[in-house]
């Protein structure tokens, strides 16, 4: 028998919920973002109706996360689940490659924070109170140095810090940040909602004419500039739509990263519904409402042409022509223009938050399982949380920001996308096998083993569809031959970690396979 983790139930459902809504991003920031992303890499899809095949592959593997955080609620979540019905190898492999991801995620977010966040937040601010000089500072900020510096103390050291403070530091920072950006969100997509397109290419004209000493712009000027420039509106089509599933899946992602902490939530079964199911059906709701809204007030052929203007170095603003550089055009009031601008702006700190939780917990289940370092598994004794295994994922994500702001080695070769989609079916094939190989942890399964392993098949099929387009859809991630390597590093060295401490201990006379079936103590 093993000594019990040492984690305290100590977070409650609103915590688990604000983790999940926190990484999934059901934000102001999340809807612009998945237009930034999807509308330069894939024109001709529809946004919304891509979204919503994404809801749907995400219902079924919602519903077998929930179960098994019911049935296993540990810290650690996915790892421990995979390790247990499967093979302590596979399961430690996936969730190893699922950290690294992790971390590759939260780099890109830092640097996008930087690159694409500030100077759109400080261009804004700009126009709303007509200062010329930080709407120049805004065109002039991305560089190196300043993605790293801005990226790892807003987002990155950020995130370590609030997480290592305690549950009950964490949680009030968690719920004020929150409070902000969500109020913040429902009064964007209320806007949105209430603005044709007719009014908004009017309030677009007056907002960006309204500074003497400032780029300007006009609607018609930014159509007109495109045409120009020789680019071509691409209309929406079906294929186009088909091929940006991934990114309709991408948007829902980390709905169900509260399962990271399961084993440090109070009533796991009624705060995993939270965590899990409401948070996904709160992002639905929102992101779904926000993607058609936005696109009915901007139109696609308006979108492309500020997008492409961007591309081509001719978009006379001179940053990225996300949603939320427009937003404050319709409202009208400087003061709940800035209200909302800073919740876009605080959106990546509030993410970091959950990001960094969830990630450490991974290093402290492969610890506390002795495949790494068991000291990693240290909880502090006065806030019960794993320190060193935070510090472990700030280091790491400290060497990814750097490659992120100073080489293009990640964007260019890292495709996060076919990583989780292979973890996430790796998990359906455990929901159907674990009520065959292992009953003694079957007992008492929500609905019975047959729901399980249904939702556990869905979920197959799903993410078995996404991965397809994953590697060969190069709008979604790199499909090439350094990025099949990097691919098959990532989970070749979990594959060297697990054998290497395999046979350490076996010279021990320690089975670490067998040690490892079962689910670790409380």
């Amino acid at each position: 028998m093993r000594d019990a983790t040492g984690l305290v139930r100590s977070f409650t459902w609103y915590d688990a919920l604000l983790v999940s809504l926190a990484v999934t991003g059901p934000t102001y920031f999340g809807i612009a973002s998945q237009i930034g992303y999807i509308a330069p890499s894939d024109p001709g899809s529809d946004f919304t109706i891509s979204a919503i095949f994404g809801l749907a592959f995400m219902i079924p593997l919602g519903i077998t996360y929930y179960i098994f955080a019911t049935q296993m609620p540990r810290s650690g979540g996915d790892y421990i689940w995979m390790s247990r019905s499967l093979h302590p190898s596979i399961g430690f492999v996936a969730g190893w490659a699922m950290w690294l991801s992790f971390v590759a995620l939260l780099a890109g977010g830092a640097g996008t924070w930087a690159e694409v966040v500030v100077p759109d937040f400080a261009l804004s601010m700009g126009y709303i109170w007509h200062n010329v000089g930080l709407i120049n500072w805004a065109g002039t900020f991305v560089n190196p140095n300043d993605t790293f510096i801005a990226g790892m103390l807003g987002v990155v050291v950020f995130g370590v810090i609030i997480t290592s403070l305690g549950a009950k530091v964490y949680s009030r920072v968690m719920v004020g940040l929150g409070a902000i950006i969500l109020f913040g969100t429902i009064i964007v997509v209320g806007a949105i909602a209430l603005t044709p397109n007719s009014s908004f290419a009017t309030d677009f004209t007056n907002f960006f004419t309204a500074t003497p000493g400032a780029p300007s712009a006009t609607y018609n000027g930014v159509l007109s500039a495109a045409q120009s420039a020789g680019m071509t509106y691409l209309p929406i089509t079906t294929s186009a739509t088909l091929l940006s599933i991934p990114f309709g899946v991408l948007l829902f992602n980390g709905f169900n990263y509260s399962v990271y902490i399961s084993g440090e939530v109070k009533n796991a079964k009624y705060s995993m519904l939270w965590g899990v199911i409401i948070a996904l059906a709160i992002c639905g709701v929102i992101d779904l409402l926000g993607l058609f809204f936005s696109m009915r007030m901007l139109t696609y052929p308006f979108n492309q042409a500020a997008f492409s203007l961007f591309a081509a170095g001719k978009f006379s603003l001179n940053v990225s022509p996300w949603l939320a550089i427009f937003v404050p055009a319709i409202i009208g009031n400087a003061y709940l223009s800035t209200f909302l601008q800073l919740g876009f702006l605080i959106f990546f700190p509030w993410w970091a938050c959950g990001l960094v939780l969830s990630a450490s917990r991974y290093v402290f289940a492969f610890s506390f399982d002795r495949i790494l370092p068991s000291s990693f598994a240290d909880i502090n004794a006065r806030l019960h949380i794993p320190i060193k295994a935070t510090l472990v994922t700030l280091v790491v994500g400290a060497v990814l920001v750097a490659f992120t702001a100073y080489t293009s080695y990640i964007g260019a070769l890292l495709n996060t996308t076919t990583i989780w989609s292979i973890v996430w079916i790796i998990v359906g094939i455990s929901a159907i096998v674990l009520p065959i190989r292992r009953k003694d942890l079957s007992k008492g399964l929500p609905g019975g083993p047959r729901v399980l392993q249904i939702f556990g098949f869905l979920s197959v099929v799903a993410m078995a569809i996404t991965f397809y387009f994953a590697v060969t859809t190069p709008a979604v991630g790199p499909s090439t031959p350094d990025a099949d390597i990097l691919l098959a590093t990532i989970f070749g060295s979990g594959i060297l970690i697990y054998v290497a401490r395999y046979f350490f201990y076996k010279g021990k006379g320690i089975n670490i396979g067998q040690m490892l079936q079962e689910i670790p103590p409380e």
